[in-house]
């Protein structure tokens, strides 16, 4: 039987080199409200699994502003 997750994309590991994302460069009309500035001092974001036993049972990911999202994991 195939792996439901062959064909799908590989995460890198913390500490391997990521390629910068793509843009599309957008031209500002110049009535345009300026943006926020980029905060380049917050920590990086981080994924943590919860384990019962051999499975994950919630995936706490942490952003770098501080907001935190749990997502519980269900099995049938």
């Amino acid at each position: 039987m195939k792996s439901f997750l062959s064909d799908r994309p590989r995460i890198p590991t913390p500490g391997s080199p990521v390629p910068p994302p793509a843009f599309a460069t957008v031209e500002t009309p110049a009535n345009a409200a300026p943006r926020p500035p980029v905060h380049v001092n917050h920590p990086p974001a981080t994924v943590e699994c919860i384990r019962e036993g051999d499975r994950i049972a919630r995936i706490i990911v942490t952003c770098s502003c501080g907001e935190r999202v749990e997502i519980e994991c269900l099995y049938a």
